[in-house]
């Protein structure tokens, strides 16, 4: 590659990248200024108003005694019960975002015939980030309307609508997950597909990283052993002929690596930020998947639209009914794949996410090899073995701290309204 061509592929990602946070920035600019005004002027609003309660919740959230006493002196779940909510959440992200990863490969790498017999192909991204969102916004909203008319104590934490978290704070992880989406589509224009699975496999480690800066989180030995292991593990696994071939590899270049490296921070921001949401708050999975798909949704529809793409998308989906099919199937596993997300996050952290979803790669070529009849060496059989190893690791020694009486009670915290006083 000599520096011409270099130069011009920098130029074009960073115009791109530019263009699009310039639009999601000037949301976040008045997102952040509402808080602020309302911080330093709330005294001169009645109280009892309703936009005064609203933006109340906007800026500071809300807390419940009642509704948070689920949380409190919640013994930790048997060890068979806590594996066997492992073991859902791990098959529930597994099958929603396989078939996410099945779709999104047919919409973006195969052309669509139109209804005047032309083939086109789709190539919008970010209306593809703006059809999920819409979709787990719907579903979440729908499940926070059903759950309130019929309340059920038996999942009361993971859909309770009591507690809120500060509604502006939401949209930090909503905009890194926005950009987290963008750069892992780019990447594939400049690397390839063995290159950005590798890239993944160390997701883990940058949410060590921001765990222990955003939160102080502590990590134990075997976590990062688990980290290690899934590393190596899908090094292995990688050792597919076919994904080394020429007609199924595109050149690895430095554009495709600062991708890489954005994807990685951005990712691994947002499920670190929403952890430390949930726990600092207390609030459900629920919630914090309404709030993070609204605050998406704002962002890449002013953005498509500032850009004059929106309605182009629309015009593609009303000239391509296959294309209208294919999005609803790709924005619906897309959906329940996120009540997975927020679900697993709550229950067991971002780091065993991170590696849940770093084994859900290596499944993916596992996939591929199976549907494309990909050679699957005995070095990629061993990465297989040593990843399902260190993510049931962790798991399978908390079962036996557990069973020797070692598993601690969780803290008892009582908040109160006004989310100042708080007795642990």
């Amino acid at each position: 590659m000599n520096f011409f061509n270099l130069k011009t592929q920098f130029h074009d990602l960073f115009y791109s990248f530019f263009k699009n946070t310039f639009d999601y920035f000037k949301l976040s600019i008045l997102i952040y200024l509402i808080y602020k005004l309302f911080d330093k002027y709330k005294n001169k609003i009645e109280e009892n108003s309703f936009i005064y309660k609203c933006l109340k919740v906007y800026c500071y959230g809300r807390q419940k005694i009642e509704t948070s006493l689920i949380f409190l002196s919640e013994q930790v779940p048997s060890g068979k019960i806590r594996i066997l909510k492992f073991s859902i959440c791990f098959i529930g992200l597994q099958l929603s975002f396989l078939s996410w990863g099945l779709m999104q490969e047919r919409i973006v790498k195969f052309s669509y015939i139109g209804s005047n017999g032309v083939k086109n192909q789709f190539k919008n991204s970010q209306f593809l980030v703006l059809s999920n969102r819409i979709a787990g916004l719907f579903l979440s909203f729908i499940i926070m309307i059903f759950f309130r008319l019929k309340p059920k104590k038996s999942v009361e934490k993971i859909v309770s609508v009591d507690n809120w978290p500060p509604i502006y704070a939401s949209s930090y992880s909503s905009l890194t997950n926005v950009l987290s989406s963008w750069f892992q589509y780019e990447s594939l224009k400049y690397v390839s597909f063995s290159t950005q699975l590798l890239s993944k496999s160390c997701k883990s480690i940058f949410v060590m990283l921001l765990g222990t800066i955003i939160s102080g989180t502590r990590y134990k030995l075997n976590e990062y052993m688990s980290v290690l292991m899934i590393g190596v593990g899908v090094f292995m696994f990688s050792d597919i002929g076919n994904l080394t071939n020429a007609k199924t590899s595109i050149s690895t270049t430095l554009p495709g690596f600062t991708c890489l490296l954005g994807y990685l921070i951005t990712d691994s921001f947002t499920s670190t930020w929403q952890d430390d949401l949930i726990k600092k708050n207390k609030v459900s999975s629920l919630v914090m998947m309404f709030l993070t798909n609204f605050f998406s949704v704002l962002y890449t529809f002013s953005s498509l639209y500032s850009q004059n793409e929106f309605l182009e998308s629309i015009n593609f989906m009303l000239e391509n009914s296959e294309f209208c099919g294919h999005l609803i199937m790709l924005s619906l596993s897309s959906a329940i794949g996120q009540l997975f997300i927020f679900y697993t996050i709550q229950e067991f952290g971002a780091l065993v996410f991170s590696l849940i979803m770093t084994t859900r790669q290596a499944l993916s070529i596992l996939l591929s090899a199976l549907v494309y009849r990909h050679y699957l060496s005995l070095t990629a059989a061993l990465g297989i073995c040593l990843i399902f190893a260190a993510l049931f690791l962790q798991q399978i020694l908390k079962f036996f701290a557990k069973k020797n009486g070692y598993a601690p009670v969780k803290n008892i915290e009582i908040i109160s309204d006004d989310n100042n006083n708080q007795e642990k």
